[in-house]
């Protein structure tokens, strides 16, 4: 059986589907919701109108009445027609015609830049930057991170940056020089595709069946000196594709958004980026896995050991009773810091019916 759905699934994926023409056929009768469809479960003879969710780009889709995770289109087709078969299942899809993404087709995937394991040899173990911080030895030489004394990374310290099959792809330095003409963190490499530190990190994140979002590597480096390794850089104020993706294939029950707290500035930035992150991904998971939970201080690198217990006691009562009026009060601070769009707005107002059981 699974060899006829990986068949099917691969066979599929060399043809591009064409997604509303296919439901048609198939029998749905499609509301239209702006990114996204809604129509009633037709493989389980469903009568609720907006039982199903069904995004218009990629066809991936969720059963809000069963409570599924998000599936890929294939998955949906297969349900409907009630098998796997590659050839009844090809001919029941409308396709795009072949003239419209031939140009695209044949183009060459290009490769991800990687770096020789060797490199990470001109590294020097420098590290009073961080263990002043309070930082051991063990948890920075575990990250296999060191000092730069030449080139781009000159006078940083230099965190490899593995990618999903244990190559390096990328390195993020800070600054040791603490100047005015230099940005605190340099990267090298597509940040957007990084899941740091996921080849330390996986296995806890699988076992608390949890994961902590922060925004910089010194974030994680506190965290790991605490024992908290469940944890996992952003690189910023945002959460990039491939991050959801990642998380999407773990699928934890919590994820914590714990990026940094401004609160002592006109505009608390960290807030701003924590509702952003929110809203997006809770168009991915059910809305009560999200919860936000920032630093008790700007940052963790800001907090000691009692510091962090107590965040750790406060964690453990936001996750069973969190109170998600708190985003919805805290919504706002969107439009002070003019980062609201269209599409978030509706989305604002998507989720204030929810929590208002409207």
């Amino acid at each position: 059986m699974k060899m006829e759905i990986v068949a099917c699934l691969s066979f599929l994926m060399t043809k591009k589907i064409n997604i509303e023409d296919t439901l048609l056929s198939l029998g749905y009768r499609l509301s239209d919701r702006g990114s996204y469809w809604q129509t009633n479960a037709l493989f389980r003879n469903g009568d609720n109108k907006t039982a199903l969710q069904i995004y218009k780009d990629s066809g991936v889709w969720k059963d809000y009445v069963n409570n599924t995770a998000y599936m890929p289109f294939e998955k949906l087709v297969q349900a409907t027609l009630g098998t796997t078969d590659s050839d009844l299942i090809s001919s029941s899809c409308s396709f795009v015609d072949s003239f419209e993404f031939k140009t695209f087709k044949n183009l060459p995937k290009p490769m991800e830049k990687t770096y020789d394991p060797s490199c990470l040899e001109r590294l020097l173990p420098h590290f009073d930057f961080y263990t002043q911080k309070g930082i051991s030895d063990s948890v920075l030489k575990l990250f296999k991170c060191g000092l730069c004394t030449e080139g781009k990374m000159y006078q940083r310290l230099v965190f490899p940056i593995y990618n999903l099959q244990n190559k390096i792809h990328g390195f993020s330095g800070r600054d040791m020089l603490d100047s005015e003409n230099r940005p605190k963190w340099k990267h090298i490499g597509v940040k957007t595709k990084w899941i740091y530190p996921h080849h330390l990190s996986s296995d806890y994140i699988t076992d608390q069946d949890s994961v902590i979002l922060v925004e910089s590597i010194g974030d994680v480096l506190n965290l790991y000196s605490n024992g908290i390794k469940n944890c996992l850089c952003i690189f910023g104020l945002d959460i990039s594709p491939s991050l959801i993706s990642y998380l999407i294939q773990l699928n934890p029950q919590k994820i914590i958004i714990s990026l940094n707290n401004d609160d002592d500035k006109q505009l608390n930035r960290g807030l701003a980026a924590s509702i952003k992150c929110f809203y997006k991904l809770i168009s991915f998971f059910n809305y009560d896995k999200v919860v936000i939970h920032p630093p008790s201080k700007n940052d963790f690198g800001d907090m000691d050991q009692l510091d962090i217990k107590n965040w750790l006691n406060k964690l453990d009562l936001i996750m069973k009773s969190f109170d998600y009026n708190y985003i919805l009060d805290n919504s706002k601070i969107l439009y002070k810091s003019q980062n609201l769009t269209q599409s978030l707005n509706s989305k604002i107002n998507k989720f204030k019916k929810i929590i208002n059981n409207e």
